[in-house]
């Protein structure tokens, strides 16, 4: 059956009155933190200190990079065309080993009559240097029935899918960040390593606890490797949603919550130029981050202006503001940004090599069928997938 287009518009049309009232009630709450916004932009760090209610705990985000006139800090570099933005991209990362790592799994499935998943994580190396080839690499994992049940019993959760899948996550999750550990203590310097994901695990606030642990610590492992050996650590999020600074003018201009406004959708009116970029915030969520002891207060994030949608957020350890590498980094960021026409160069490389498609899970169920036999286990189908199968 097809998606019936003439009861769709039909739809749309019978309920349009509820769509337009929504965007209207949108609208003008967005006006009233874009009004707070240019007044507080204009404003110094110790004139937000001041405005805040010592009796707020969470500010959303703490201002820790004094601006100039506004919240854009430009790129301050112009290319008369795209081949001048090549030659300057190889400047920026001339000798300078960038590193990517992104992941992929296959979940367990009701047609195996068995639970079974895997997961991987792609690496990729390129040095940047005459002599130095690039690397990359796939490391997996299989997921058996026996840790699965393990996991069940340590949570006493009944064996869901649902609860299958949010296991599976955390592993590749897991996978992903010990392989960037890994590729870290590998990898020449000057270096830039680059993930695809958000270092405030906030999204696993639902979880158990003894989940949400194994995520901060997969974090906070991380993040401390990434000072040890001083190598910069960037989170790349593309589509963030997330809100800090909108806390943040909530509490200066006393606003109405508004769970729909992102800081990229606000930001986008001030970020209007590629490669113009924010000051640099401290994250001051609360929550999930009070779990990360040592680095509760030490992970910032800016906004950076990548292609013509909304700006990218990016988070990175305070230790590389504190250091004065920030602006650099952006500028290795932004080399890979057109490299990559419009998304980091490595971490494309790492999401194409990680992915898995509809095909390797069909790959992935034969070879397990023949090692099944060939151990004498048998393999039992839904007889549901069964039909479908013969059916097409």
């Amino acid at each position: 059956m097809v998606l019936p287009l003439s009861q769709l518009v039909q739809q749309l049309n019978h309920k349009k009155a509820e769509f337009l009232s929504y965007d209207t009630a949108l609208a003008q709450v967005r006006q009233a933190y874009q009004q707070a916004l240019r007044i507080w932009q204009q404003q110094t760090i110790s004139d937000i200190t001041a405005a805040i209610d010592p009796q707020i705990a969470e500010w959303g985000a703490r201002p820790v990079e004094p601006w100039d006139g506004g919240w854009r800090i430009p790129l301050g570099v112009e290319w008369p065309h795209r081949q001048a933005a090549l030659d300057w991209a190889r400047t920026q990362l001339m000798s300078v080993t960038t590193v990517a790592v992104d992941g992929s799994q296959i979940l367990p499935s009701e047609e195996l009559l068995l639970p079974v998943a895997v997961v991987q994580a792609g690496w990729f190396i390129n040095p940047h240097r005459s002599n130095g080839c690039y690397a990359k690499e796939i490391a997996l994992e299989l997921i058996t029935p026996v840790e699965l049940r393990q996991a069940e019993e340590q949570l006493q959760q009944p064996q869901t899918y649902r609860f299958q899948e949010r296991y599976v996550h955390l592993r590749r999750f897991e996978l992903e960040l010990k392989t960037l550990r890994e590729r870290m203590v590998e990898v020449a310097t000057p270096a830039l390593l680059l993930f695809d994901g958000s270092f405030v695990a906030t999204f696993a606030e639902s979880y158990a606890p003894e989940w949400q642990t194994r995520y901060v610590a997969a974090l906070c492992q991380t993040l401390e490797a990434s000072l040890k050996h001083r190598i910069p650590l960037v989170s790349y999020i593309d589509s963030s949603q997330a809100r800090d600074l909108v806390t943040l003018l909530r509490h200066l201009a006393n606003l109405p919550p508004n769970p729909y406004l992102s800081d990229a959708q606000l930001l986008n009116t001030v970020l209007t130029q590629w490669g113009d970029r924010s000051p640099f915030f401290v994250c001051d969520r609360g929550g999930i981050l009070g779990k990360y002891n040592s680095w509760v207060k030490d992970i910032g994030f800016c906004y950076l202006k990548a292609h013509q949608g909304c700006p990218v957020r990016l988070e990175l350890p305070l230790w590389i503001y504190k250091a004065g590498l920030l602006d650099q980094v952006i500028r290795w960021l932004c080399g890979e940004l057109i490299t990559g026409q419009g998304y980091p160069y490595a971490l494309e490389v790492a999401d194409q090599l990680a992915v898995l498609q509809g095909s390797d899970r069909q790959a992935f169920l034969k070879q397990l069928q023949v090692w099944a036999e060939g151990v004498g286990m048998e393999l039992r189908f839904s007889r549901k997938w069964v039909s479908k199968q013969q059916r097409r």
